[in-house]
């Protein structure tokens, strides 16, 4: 009889829950409501650097997403791209404009990431600049660099290069021309668009950026006209422009000019 009765006892204690270890597994691995896990959630944070229109970004501890406020068309691509190279699910961001930033719920540890300052002028969401392949090597980052101020009817050249901040050097054997760009005033508008004529991209070209080094990839060129030729009012105005070439494109880089007459 004493011995069923031990019997009893061990498998009693054996079925009780094991309360501690779910509690400290629900921090980082259990699923919130939306099926993304904290990790996944605090993965997204560093991928929002450098989106020049992203006003505010926060956790949605109620729902278990990265709400992100105020992003262009553009900015959109570039952070859906990189969560496809972390390995990140796409649904995990909600998209938001401005009006919509106090709305829903947030948790009680919800992070709220300082907005940057505004880009001026404002970037329109719609762009002329098409992109196609895949992207390049998070490692390889695009940028503008030249004047900052133009006279009108002057031609002026920048510089459209590429970092590599890898530990490896990089080729691209590409077109001449691509290196995309579009022109963009104070007021959001794009005033002088991507042109259609490439041909001069049958000119292979190739482009070696060494490991911790920067180089250029192409100039672009603007006159301070418009897309029909026709000069333009004096103000700020923004370059942006993309790579396109090789199979791959990069994320756009921007570049704001003071345009005088």
């Amino acid at each position: 009889m004493k011995r069923v009765l031990l019997t009893l006892s061990v498998l009693t204690l054996a079925a009780a829950p094991l309360t501690g270890v779910a509690t400290a597994q629900s921090t980082t691995s259990s699923a919130f409501p939306s099926g993304y896990t904290r990790a996944q959630l605090d993965a997204v944070a560093p991928l929002l650097t450098d989106l020049k229109t992203l006003q505010s970004s926060r956790v949605d501890l109620a729902q278990g997403r990265v709400v992100v406020v105020g992003l262009s068309a553009v900015d959109r691509l570039t952070l859906l791209v990189r969560l496809r190279q972390a390995n990140l699910p796409t649904g995990i961001v909600d998209y938001q404009v401005g009006a919509q930033a106090g709305t829903g719920s947030t948790g009680t540890a919800g992070t709220v990431t300082p907005a940057p300052a505004p880009a001026t002028p404002t970037l329109p969401s719609t762009t002329t600049l098409t992109v196609k392949g895949s992207p390049l090597a998070p490692t390889l980052r695009p940028a503008l660099g030249g004047p900052a101020a133009i006279r009108a009817g002057t031609a002026t050249t920048w510089s459209f290069t590429l970092a590599n901040s890898g530990r490896s050097p990089v080729t691209l054997s590409h077109g001449a021309c691509d290196v995309r760009f579009e022109v963009i005033s104070a007021a959001g508008e794009i005033v002088r668009p991507d042109p259609k004529d490439t041909l001069c991209t049958m000119q292979i070209v190739n482009t070696r950026v060494g490991a911790g080094e920067t180089s250029e990839v192409q100039k672009v060129r603007w006159d301070g006209r418009g897309a029909g030729g026709q000069a333009l009012p004096a103000g700020t105005y923004t370059l942006r422009a993309v790579f396109v070439g090789a199979g791959a494109y990069s994320p756009p880089a921007t570049l704001t000019v003071t345009l005088t007459n």
